[in-house]
Parts: structure tokens; sequence; C-alpha cells
């Protein structure tokens, strides 16, 4: 028996969370409609577990964040189990399997929050990857004072809560955005942002890796992992992004068809240009096209 399995072996779903202190807990009703819209939290709260304490469910309505102040316990979340302590957070995926359980020996503290909205797991992704769902909070006051912000909303509501609710949750993945990619506040490194405007100047040229390594006067393994470290993203992802840019921009200024327009910003043929389009923009160059101008299908 894995260790949450067992810690959790006498609090299964029918028993409520065993907690020493519940210091908050608070709930909120979304407006429904603007629920699928925005990006809300559902509960908040802050409590003290008593040894042992848990629950598991197959799934609940939105995801779980805990924020682990001191003690330690254990989380199953997307089929991955690992321990947290204080100092870390975790968010856990509602739609799957999961759980959480406090340690027998030191149990856990924690504040946490049950976010809910659109793309919850592109949120997820976005932050940890396609790893465990756990960071270390290196600045814990500025993460507290955040949720203390939080009971301070859910605890006074008012007909704009959705709005600020909505406006809280997208300060807290800045929080935990500088906490994932630190190096990203830190300023661009010259290499770097050199290749940048290079590319934004140029995004119509045949680059090839070796050409972006040349330009910012490092090896190609080194520019990927600066462009990892500080962009979160691809050297070959980033050149997309400005081509497709510059197709936005000939779209509406001009009267090219699109395999002009593919061909003048640097790609292949209109296939792949429709293509990386609809993968990136969530639909195709025509409809796009014809969106932005006002025009109506006929």
């Amino acid at each position: 028996m894995d260790s949450l399995a067992a810690c959790m072996y006498e609090t299964r779903m029918a028993q409520p969370y065993r907690a020493a202190s519940i210091r908050i807990s608070q709930y909120y009703v979304p407006d429904a409609r603007i629920r699928g819209g925005l990006t809300t939290v559902l509960r908040a709260g802050w409590l003290d577990a008593l040894p042992g304490g848990g629950i598991r469910r197959d799934e609940c309505p939105g995801d779980d964040v805990l924020y682990c102040l001191s003690g330690r316990g254990q989380v199953e979340t997307d089929g991955l189990g690992f321990d947290l302590t204080a100092g870390q957070l975790a968010w856990i995926a509602g739609d799957k399997p999961h759980g959480h359980c406090a340690d027998r020996r030191d149990p856990w503290s924690v504040m946490w929050l049950r976010l809910d909205g659109p793309d919850l797991g592109t949120l997820r992704e976005r932050i940890f990857g396609a790893g465990r769902s756990r960071m270390t909070i290196s600045e814990g006051s500025e993460l507290i004072g955040w949720f203390q912000s939080l009971f301070q909303i859910l605890e006074t509501q008012r007909v704009d809560t959705d709005l600020r609710l909505n406006a809280a949750v997208a300060a807290f993945l800045q929080i935990l955005g500088r906490q994932r990619e630190p190096r990203a506040h830190a300023g661009v490194p010259a290499p770097l942002e050199r290749l940048r405007h290079m590319i934004a100047a140029n995004p119509e040229r045949a680059w090839l890796a070796d050409d972006m390594a040349d330009v910012a006067g490092v090896s190609p393994s080194q520019l990927r992992r600066l462009f990892r470290q500080y962009l979160n993203t691809t050297p070959r992802a980033h050149l997309r992004h400005q081509r497709l840019a510059m197709a936005q921009r000939m779209m509406l200024e001009s009267s090219l068809s699109l395999q002009e327009i593919a061909i003048a910003c640097g790609f292949c043929d209109g296939y792949h240009f429709s293509r990386d389009f609809r993968r990136v923009v969530g639909r195709s160059p025509t409809d796009w096209r014809k969106s932005e101008l006002g025009m109506r299908s006929a």
C-alpha cells in the first residue's frame, strides 16, 4: 500500500476532512451568466489538519491548490504522488482521481483554494509543464499576503466579486510564474535580445538553427536553453509566432491571397501556414480574416 493510500485508509470519501482547527472556510457561488468565461475561486480556507487527515476523490468541480505553511503531507494528482512540505505549493487536477493527506507525525497547516474556469489544464501545464504540479515558494510572505487579500474578497462579497476574483487569480498566476521562471524577470541576455530583434525585423527569412545561433553568438544547444529559460519556448516556436503576427497584419492590410501571404511570411506553402495558424490562433486564417474585416460568409 502506497503512503497516500495508507495515510487515508481510514478516511475514505464518506468521511469529512479531519482538521484540528479550521481557521478560515469560505465559499462563493459565481454568477451563472459569466461562469464559463472567467476564472474564479469557488472555495478557500486555512486549516490545521489532524494527523492522517485527508481525502480522496474520483473528481470534483475545479482544481484545488494547497500551500503548506508548516508540517508536511502527501499529495496525489494526475497519476503522480509526492510529499508536500513547508513552503511548497501543489496544484491538484480536479478532473482526475486525486487525494491529499496530512502526515501522521507532523501534520500540515495549509492555506488552500479551489479554482474554476476555462482551460485549467492549460494553466497547469503552462506553469508546471508535464511533471509534478509542485513548486517551492521562495517568497512565502507574498503568497500569504495574496491569500489574505483573497479571504477579504470572499468575506466582503460585492456585485463585482466575479471581476475581483478573476483579477485575484491573475495576480496568483503571476506569483507562480515568477517562482517558476525567475530568470525571465532578471532581464533577457543580450545575445537572446539581439536575435529577437532580428527575427522581429525579418520573420520571413529562411531561418535555420545555425543562422539563429550565429546571430546570437552562441551554439544551437545554448540558444535552445536560453529560449527555454527566459521565454519558456523554443527558437522555432518563437519564429512561428512572429511569422503568424506578420501574416495577420498582411491579411488585414492587403488584398493578397492566403497562399501569397504564406510565402511572403516565410511559410513553405499555404497548407502549412493554415495548419500553424489554426493551431495557434484557434481558427482558420480564412475565418479569422473575415471576422476581423467584418465580412459575412456566403
